[in-house]
């Protein structure tokens, strides 16, 4: 069972978490590959996204992601949707014992699941052995579990409090904490990434016994070589002020990419799989971690959107830490001419962090090595 925030970018990475834990398991030859259940929040577009980004795995184990559309509805419920921050973190925090309890009691019950290729199944909620998480903004208490996240939503919740840019009722951000925390807390192992919101600070101390620090938790980006004219992609939608910086693109003569045309007007159709291409001068998107380590990791530099006071406090303090580590640009109107020759630099300090990386770790793939940690703790204590 996959448990994750908002967003795109949570239920890929849980997703890819869950295959490659599926994988270990695999290797171990003690029991064979668990079905993955998906909470299904964003209907066809995200059946669409999971598709793309999962197709060959998709064509070798066409039934093993089981989409689950009433733990999808329940999850939306308390997700950063349409409304604003402010309401949503409201919403949440008054939702919250009510949600949990709401799944909780469902995942006691009979499942109605959908695999890829419209089979309908019905599974028992019994049968469900382990929880993967990433940054859950709901508890579950139905396994085993297991967390994986950027940093803690209680410590962001928390700071947040204390800063003037970010203009959230100051009472609503410490309830949040304190809601945070009861999400966050009593799993197995707490996996937190490097970098990270808050992980790259000299004084950061964990806050759990159980907590381990980890390379990037997303599978590292592949090389690609495909033939395409020089150009920006665009990962990000619904950000006022852009239109500057695409004439300008078009003015050096740059094309515009995006896998969602029709919020980025003139760009070309492309998915995420380009961004290591060598003519990709630079990525625009919100400063999420899924976008900054493929941007790190590929060399590809991160351009970001200034902070709105209005947004979720994580994008402030995550802006700091790649202003801090120096891989990536904040967008505040600056010409482009200007971005582009900032370029050279965020790639050299994102080649010193990626050896730093790999010094410690022996990895940049946090996927791999998160779901080596869960399974062989997953098999030595709870596995029949």
């Amino acid at each position: 069972m996959t448990n994750f925030a908002y967003g795109t970018g949570p239920y890929l990475r849980t997703t890819d978490l869950a295959i490659a834990f599926n994988n270990e398991l695999e290797k171990v030859g003690s029991r064979g590959r668990l079905g993955i259940i998906v909470p299904w929040v964003y209907g066809e577009k995200q059946k669409r996204v999971m598709r793309e980004e999962f197709s060959g795995h998709l064509k070798k184990y066409p039934d093993e992601i089981l989409l689950d559309a009433q733990l999808g509805s329940f999850l939306k419920t308390i997700f950063y949707g349409d409304n604003n921050y402010q309401d949503a973190l409201s919403q949440w925090i008054n939702s919250f014992e009510g949600i949990s309890l709401k799944t909780r009691d469902y995942l006691s019950g009979n499942l109605d699941l959908e695999t890829f290729s419209g089979k309908k199944k019905k599974i028992a909620g019994k049968n469900i052995v382990v929880e993967l998480n990433r940054s859950p903004r709901v508890s579950y208490k139905i396994a085993p579990s297991y967390l994986t996240s950027f940093g803690y939503i209680e410590e962001i919740l928390k700071k947040s409090a204390g800063v003037a840019e970010i203009d959230v009722k100051k009472n609503l951000l410490r309830r949040g904490a304190e809601t945070a925390k009861k999400a966050e807390a009593g799993h197995q192992i707490h996996c937190i990434a490097y970098p990270g919101t808050f992980s790259f600070n000299k004084n950061y101390q964990p806050r759990y016994k159980t907590e381990i620090l980890v390379p990037p938790i997303a599978p590292p980006p592949l090389p690609n070589k495909k033939k395409i004219k020089k150009g920006i992609f665009v990962t990000i939608t619904g950000i006022p002020g852009l239109e500057r910086l695409y004439r300008q693109a078009k003015e050096l003569g740059l094309k515009l990419y995006s896998n969602d045309t029709e919020a980025v007007p003139g760009s070309i159709r492309a998915l995420p799989w380009i961004i290591p291409n060598k003519n990709i001068v630079f990525q625009f998107a919100r400063s999420g971690w899924s976008s900054v380590w493929i941007s790190m990791i590929s060399g590809t530099p991160l351009v970001v959107p200034d902070f709105d006071s209005k947004d979720d406090p994580e994008i402030y303090f995550n802006n700091q830490a790649i202003e801090k580590l120096g891989i990536g640009i904040i967008y505040r109107g600056q010409p482009l001419k200007e971005i582009l020759k900032q370029a050279e630099k965020i790639r050299k300090n994102s080649q010193i962090l990626k050896n730093k990386i790999l010094k410690r770790w022996g990895t940049l793939d946090g996927n791999k090595y998160c779901a080596k940690l869960f399974t062989e703790h997953f098999l030595k204590n709870f596995s029949k």
